[in-house]
């Protein structure tokens, strides 16, 4: 850090938001520092990856790194990992699936569209796909975004043509798309945000290796780590400080902070003071670390006067259904899925739920990962070993799958607090989640259960069983909410622009901000509205009115 003794910005976090919004705000020339609470990986160390590293023993994770879990707030919390959000410069984008939706206009006001829910907190968003499209493109040339502009007639207006042309379909895409035609549905190409040919400097996908929960070797997977961190770099105004933790935010004169206490790679205690500061360390990492710094203007935490920081997590519905071919399916490498039907996505409440969601082909998992369902595939209640097992494993390259991500709805009651019982390596408070599926989650994803086994079904497939993600919150990559941004400071914490009502120097650019979470997976709307937020930021400097 040199002999700098206070920094123009501060980013905590370098995922989607942080990474954003560290190129841009450095690219102006003012000096920023992110910290990132993990390891710094170059391309080269996802060569030596494998299913057991990253799948089973979740290397992207920091070892002593906690979470509990509770499904009703009079139950005991059980310690573990339960999200999929990795601690490592650029975040969960590093190993994430890619794809790259736009939200439709109808996700930005859902409680004007559907009215009151019971047991629900449903919000319209204080901005409009209208304001944000000029961002999604953005956020889709940056990416390298590769799809089909047009190809869904359900999905959001307006659509260029994107930077990267589709990926190649392999056998699995094909039935799927066979299915879905034979249905009269609308299968199109999924946009992804993986290089289908050389773009931006990095390389195109070979279809040579697991893609979901891995890092990229050759970068044709887009992300902050490839991307947005190597351009906040080169300007010279951006510095990283990697394995360094940030544990408090520091309160200063007024409604302003003074910068941040972190523990640096060898666990010491250290102070940097910012002017500004930007928490983009994911729903989970930014609710923890506004919860824990308190103080006498915030006994209850940092911005949670309105009892409202943590409230209303989402972490979408999943409905998975896999499938048998008679060829091999190709389906557990390159691309985490080519092919998507979106008919249903357009909320109908004769269905007997509201909202909706998207289908798409799914990768198989991993062959370890994979036997561990092998007692779905044979209709077993417990574990399948020996002759079971090694039949299984011989009809894996034959698998393919379908799995829907949903709109769940946002009830006030799930949430991220602090577990008042269990502590991490450092001593401070976990995380802990609780989280109940709301009964319009459950109906959802039964329906869409059936219609993705009607889609293979129709394709071909010999035969189909579904996997049950209707549960509690366990293994989701999508954790939203938490810090809800609003016109009102009574219902939200965060305003328009995702600046804290009360904290003037405090901006919050993840996924916590969502009031509602969409059908669709949130990585490109985060990436969309940092670019937003940088904008206003970045105006707001240039005319002397950003203090």
């Amino acid at each position: 850090m040199g002999k700098r003794t206070e920094w123009d910005v501060c980013v905590i976090g370098s995922g989607a938001g942080g990474g954003v919004m560290a190129e841009r705000l450095s690219a102006t020339g003012m000096k920023v520092v992110v910290l990132e609470r993990g390891r710094h990986y170059s391309p080269d160390a996802f060569m030596q990856q494998d299913e057991l590293s990253n799948v089973i023993r979740q290397d992207f994770f920091l070892p002593d790194y906690l979470e509990t879990q509770r499904e009703t707030s009079s139950d005991t919390a059980v310690p573990g990992k339960y999200s999929l959000m990795a601690q490592t410069v650029g975040g969960g984008t590093v190993h994430w699936g890619s794809w790259s939706w736009r939200f439709r206009p109808d996700e930005f006001r859902v409680a004007s569209v559907e009215g009151e829910v019971p047991d629900s907190s449903l919000a319209d968003w204080p901005i409009s796909y209208e304001e944000l499209s000029p961002y999604y493109a953005q956020a889709e040339r940056a990416l390298g975004v590769a799809g089909h502009a047009g190809g869904n007639p359900f999905g959001a207006p307006g659509q260029a043509m994107y930077p990267n042309p589709p990926h190649v379909y392999r056998p699995a895409s094909r039935l799927i798309e066979q299915g879905a035609r034979r249905l009269a549905l609308n299968p199109f190409p999924i946009p992804m945000a993986i290089n289908s040919r050389i773009y931006g400097g990095r390389g195109k996908c070979m279809n040579s290796g697991f893609c979901s929960s891995f890092g990229c070797p050759v970068q044709a997977k887009a992300s902050s780590l490839a991307v947005h961190i190597p351009a906040a770099l080169a300007t010279g105004h951006c510095t990283l400080l990697a394995n360094c933790r940030a544990v408090e935010l520091l309160e200063g004169e007024g409604d302003r902070l003074r910068g941040v206490r972190y523990l640096n790679e060898q666990g010491k205690e250290q102070v940097l003071q910012a002017r500004q500061v930007v928490l983009a360390a994911g729903s989970i990492g930014t609710t923890q670390l506004l919860l824990q710094s308190t103080s006498g203007r915030f006994p209850r935490g940092l911005l949670n006067t309105n009892d409202q920081v943590g409230r209303n997590l989402m972490c979408h519905v999943f409905a998975m259904v896999n499938f048998e071919m008679d060829d091999p399916s190709h389906s557990a490498l390159g691309p985490p899925g080519n092919v998507a039907v979106d008919d249903f996505h357009p909320s109908n409440a004769s269905r007997g739920f509201i909202r909706g969601g998207v289908i798409g082909e799914a990768i198989e998992a991993t062959p370890i990962v994979s036997a561990l369902k092998a007692a779905s595939y044979l209709g077993r209640s417990q574990r399948v070993w020996g002759h079971d097992l090694s039949d299984y494993l011989a009809r894996y390259p034959y698998i393919g799958g379908l799995i829907m991500v949903g709109e769940d709805l946002p009830v006030a009651s799930n949430r991220i607090d602090l577990d008042p019982e269990h502590r991490d390596s450092q001593g401070l408070a976990v995380a802990r989640i609780t989280h109940r599926r709301h009964d319009n989650d459950i109906r959802l994803a039964r329906y869409f259960e059936k219609r993705m086994a009607d889609i293979a079904e129709a394709g071909g497939a010999r035969r189909t069983w579904a996997t049950d993600y209707t549960g509690v919150k366990t293994g989701s990559g999508h954790i939203m909410g938490t810090c809800r941004m609003g016109n009102d400071p009574q219902t939200s914490v965060l305003n328009r622009w995702c600046r804290a009502h009360e904290v003037k120097n405090l901006w919050v650019v993840d996924g916590s901000c969502f009031p509602t979470s969409g059908g669709y997976n949130p990585t490109l709307t985060i990436y969309a509205n940092a670019y937003r937020v940088a904008d206003h930021f970045i105006a707001l400097n240039s005319r002397g009115e950003l203090s």
